[in-house]
């Protein structure tokens, strides 16, 4: 499963049990909501809680979306895919110390002792490996 979008790509890499989500560009509002609602569902089929996002092509990191993010479209991971979720996303440094400064976007210590789990990363290799602990702490292939 490899669908491609003009805004998105994504496929499931069963080696890894990580679905792969990469931006192909900025996405408008209505994209960006649909390409979540994608990756969900390509998530549900093949039962991935392991999602690396690459938004390393965006020119922006979308923090007019945050409310959306963690009001409507987190809050129903755990429920649709049977359990805790990790999300890894991928972040030009540039973008990530705009989130990072940015008020309007919670810390990562928002995720705490919820069912769905975000880290951020500049480097993929990271970003997988921080995956894979996730997977091994929950005693996942």
């Amino acid at each position: 499963m490899s669908p491609t979008h003009d805004y998105l790509q994504y496929q499931f890499r069963p080696d890894l049990q990580v679905l792969v989500g990469r931006w192909l560009r900025q996405p408008t509002d209505d994209e960006l909501h649909a390409g979540y609602y994608h990756l969900l569902d390509a998530a549900d089929a093949c039962g991935a809680r392991l999602w690396l996002i690459d938004g390393r092509r965006r020119a922006h990191a979308n923090q007019q979306n945050t409310g959306w993010m963690m009001d409507e479209f987190m809050p129903q991971l755990p429920q649709r895919l049977g359990g805790a979720v990790f999300m890894a996303y991928l972040f030009m440094p540039t973008h990530l110390y705009e989130l990072e400064h940015d008020a309007t976007v919670p810390p990562l210590t928002y995720f705490d002792g919820r069912q769905y789990h975000v880290q951020r990363f500049t480097e993929e290799l990271n970003a997988m490996q921080w995956l894979q602990a996730c997977a091994a702490a929950q005693g996942q292939p």
